[in-house]
């Protein structure tokens, strides 16, 4: 018996409206709005965020293997699960992979992670992140969100189990990015709906329903993927379900997140399921991924770090439009008058690999002092070399003072730099972000966000910044 053991959920604070991009070219606008990952977000940082989520009460340690699946992973030769699982703080003695180039890549994921449960028990950690990029001016603009949605699959305390999957593959080309590519390419909609994801989609579904001795009626959640939302709920009644039945895409509130779009979908079922409920989860992407989950008694007591739906609350929908071109590096702006970024100093940063990757500090034994950086002599009782590791990752944490700077190389100046104090002891020097300048405050409760630093030579260098911790605690 294998199944979901946990899951969470990641959707960028920030919003940018349809309406605001129309606005820019003069035409129509549109209704809804797309999440938009900040400029020191990627599919890897926002991965690491559900992942942190979906590991919250799960043994660490007892994770056998970890996959990222990602149309969009910022790299093309450097597995993007590894950095997942340094800044998880898990056992290294694990197996890790990347699923990509295919909007189907976290379904194949999960399949072959509860296949590795099967063969050797344990537990799978699957995350699904994409942050994929439409041409200005165009439908990808605005339909293109950014999201991403983490799983832990095992073969005990289990939330959901799987009842059954059917997979169907054929080459086709619906939806493409060429090596060279940028943005995202399509072919005809009404071709690629009548002709590749009509005929997949059913044929899997009526596969697996068969397969489980199932009816549409039986089904209490429908996970459907589609391009659009009119063309997955056209389908949907099609195949016999009822409106009530199919779990909201989201795409009008954050727009198609890819792979991460069904993950949080799934995560949307699982919020509100209830023992004995049945999801069907389908994916689409050169063929169709159905898999049918049980709902078990666990659901009365589990409880996600973050729901979805306090997700979606927590936004910022003023987005400006030149801005999120910037971001997106889709426009040439006159550079700071600052230094060049020097390259990445990667001996340095691997030397360094705990307190980069999972904020460790030390801790004086004579003084119980705590203090970040690691350092050898104690600031309190100045003993040598009396140190003992400590992770400030889970340590409440709040502002002790903070600064508007406004010099600082950066897509999104000004930036707030703060000194924020944990409990227990100890002091960080770093960024806060996801929070305008005018509500920063000293006091303020915040909480560590993975988030890259700078990029240099096609290196990406991520650290530790901190985003507000209210909406963790409402």
């Amino acid at each position: 018996m294998v199944g979901i053991v946990s899951y969470g959920a990641y959707i960028p604070y920030y919003r940018l409206k349809k309406s605001t991009i129309a606005q820019a070219y003069g035409k129509r606008a549109g209704k809804g709005a797309k999440a938009v990952a900040y400029c020191d977000e990627d599919s890897i940082t926002m991965a690491v965020a559900a992942a942190l989520d979906a590991a919250v009460g799960c043994d660490r340690d007892a994770l056998k293997a970890l996959y990222f699946a990602s149309a969009s992973s910022p790299y093309q030769e450097k597995q993007a699960a590894t950095q997942i699982v340094a800044a998880l703080d898990v056992n290294q003695n694990l197996r890790t992979g990347d699923f990509a180039n295919t909007l189907r890549a976290g379904s194949a994921a999960m399949l072959a992670a509860m296949d590795a449960v099967k063969a050797g028990g344990g537990q799978v950690m699957v995350t699904m992140s994409d942050c994929r990029l439409g041409a200005a001016d165009g439908k990808f603009e605005s339909d293109l969100g950014d999201a991403a949605a983490a799983f832990v699959l095992g073969d005990e305390n289990l939330l959901a189990e799987l009842n059954g999957s059917v997979s169907v593959t054929k080459d086709v080309v619906d939806q493409w990015r060429a090596d060279d590519d940028v943005y995202v390419r399509d072919w005809d909609v009404r071709y690629a709906n009548t002709q590749l994801y009509t005929p997949l989609v059913t044929k899997a579904v009526k596969a697996v329903l068969g397969q489980l001795d199932l009816t549409a009626a039986d089904i209490t959640k429908v996970v459907l993927y589609g391009h659009d939302e009119k063309t997955r709920s056209g389908l949907a009644a099609k195949l016999g379900f009822q409106p009530e039945q199919v779990v909201a895409g989201m795409y009008g509130e954050i727009g198609n997140t890819g792979n991460a779009a069904t993950g949080l979908m799934l995560c949307s079922a699982l919020d509100k399921a209830k023992p004995g409920d049945k999801i069907l989860v389908v994916t689409y992407g050169e063929g169709c991924d159905a898999m049918v989950f049980t709902v078990t008694d666990k659901a009365e007591t589990y409880r996600p770090a973050r729901t979805v739906e306090k997700l979606l609350a927590h936004k910022d929908e003023e987005l400006p439009y030149g801005k999120y071109l910037k971001w997106k590096g889709m426009v040439d702006c006159e550079p700071q008058k600052r230094p060049a970024q020097e390259r990445s100093a990667l001996p340095d940063y691997f030397r360094n690999y705990k307190k980069n990757n999972n904020l460790y500090g030390c801790r004086c034994t004579e003084c119980g002092t705590a203090v970040f950086p690691p350092q050898r002599v104690c600031v309190h009782c100045h003993a040598i070399d009396k140190m003992e590791p400590y992770c400030f990752l889970d340590k409440q944490g709040k502002i002790r003072t903070f600064t508007i700077d406004g010099l600082s190389l950066s897509l999104d100046s000004p930036n707030i730099l703060v000194v924020l104090e944990f409990e227990g002891g100890g002091k960080l020097m770093t960024y806060l972000v996801d929070c305008k300048k005018e509500d920063v405050y000293v006091g303020m409760p915040v909480r560590p966000t993975f988030r890259k630093m700078f990029e240099a030579n096609g290196v990406q260098t991520y650290f530790w910044k901190v985003v507000p911790a209210e909406e963790v605690e409402a």
